[in-house]
C-alpha cells in the first residue's frame, strides 16, 4: 500500500514536465501512530543525494495518505535546486503552489475545488499582519519565532502564480517548462533564492523573476490578489462561501491550462 502511494504521487508530479525533478533523491519513511494525520510530517534534507523525510500511519489507509498534502508538497520542493536557508518564502511557496496544481492535473479534485484552497491560503495570508513592520525576508529567516507561515507560504505562492500567468500571457514559455529548463541547467546545484530567479530569468530570455522576487522580498504583507484572481475568472461567492469559476473572464483560458498538463 505504501509503495501504491508512493508510485501514485510520484506519478502526479510527472505532470509537471514528464519527468521527476531529480534523477536521484531518497525517501526514508518512519512510522506514526498518529490518527489525526496519515501523514503528519514531512521534510527536505538536500545533500548527495536528497532525501525526503516522511512520517506516516499507514493504518489510516491508502485513501487517507492519497488525500493528504504533505508528500506533494515536500516532492514539489525538488523543482528547485534551492540550498535550504534565506527567503524560504521563494521554495516554500513553489512547493506549495505546484502541490495543489499536480493534484488536481492528476485528477484528486478538480479545479474549483484548486482554486477555492488557492483562495482560503491567500485569505489566511493576508490576516496574518502581526509582524507587519517586517519584510518577508526577515520574516521568513525567523518563522521560528515569529510563526507568520500563512505569509511566508501564500506571499510566495503569489509570486510564483503571478510569473506563471505572465509567462502564458507572453504564449513563448510556461512555468512549467522554464522549471525542466532549470532541471537541466542546475539539478546538482544548490542555489540561493535569488540565485534561481537570475537563472530562470536568463532561460526565459526576459526580466520577470528577479525584479518580482526583490518586490516581494521587500513586502510587509500579502500583495494583491484579488485582481489576478478576477482576471482568471475566479470569484468569491457572494451568498455562500467558496468561489465560481467565469469562463468568459479575460485569462480564463490562462487558468483552465495552469490545471490541465501540457505534457502528452
Amino acid at each position: 500500500m505504501t509503495h501504491r502511494w508512493l508510485q501514485k504521487v510520484s506519478t502526479a508530479l510527472l505532470s509537471i514536465y514528464g519527468e521527476l525533478p531529480m534523477d536521484d533523491f531518497g525517501i526514508n519513511i518512519e512510522r506514526s501512530s498518529s490518527r489525526s494525520s496519515a501523514v503528519p510530517w514531512g521534510h527536505i534534507e538536500r545533500g548527495q543525494p536528497t532525501n525526503v523525510s516522511l512520517v506516516i500511519n499507514p493504518d489510516l489507509g491508502y485513501e487517507k495518505l492519497l488525500s493528504d498534502w504533505t508528500l506533494f508538497h515536500e516532492l514539489s520542493h525538488l523543482l528547485l535546486p534551492y540550498r535550504g536557508y534565506g527567503n524560504v518564502w521563494f521554495s516554500e511557496g513553489l512547493a506549495t503552489y505546484y502541490q495543489n496544481i499536480i493534484q488536481v492535473r492528476s485528477g484528486l479534485f478538480d479545479e474549483t475545488t484548486m482554486w477555492n484552497k488557492i483562495v482560503a491560503g491567500f485569505e489566511r495570508g493576508r490576516k496574518e499582519q502581526g509582524w507587519n513592520q517586517i519584510n518577508l525576508t526577515e520574516v521568513s529567516g525567523d518563522l521560528r519565532e515569529n510563526r507568520q507561515y500563512m505569509r511566508v507560504y501564500w506571499s510566495g505562492v503569489l509570486y510564483w502564480l503571478n510569473v506563471d500567468v505572465e509567462l502564458r500571457k507572453q504564449g513563448k514559455e510556461t512555468l512549467d517548462n522554464a522549471l525542466k529548463q532549470l532541471k537541466d541547467c542546475c539539478e546538482t546545484q544548490q542555489m540561493t533564492a535569488e540565485d534561481i530567479a537570475k537563472t530562470l530569468d536568463t532561460i526565459t530570455n526576459q526580466e520577470l523573476f528577479l525584479p518580482l522576487f526583490k518586490q516581494y522580498a521587500r513586502s510587509y504583507r500579502v500583495g494583491d490578489y484579488k485582481s489576478l484572481l478576477a482576471d482568471l475568472g475566479i470569484k468569491n461567492n457572494r451568498w455562500s462561501d467558496g468561489i465560481s469559476l467565469d469562463n468568459n473572464a479575460p485569462q480564463a483560458n490562462i487558468r483552465q491550462k495552469i490545471s490541465r498538463t501540457s505534457i502528452h
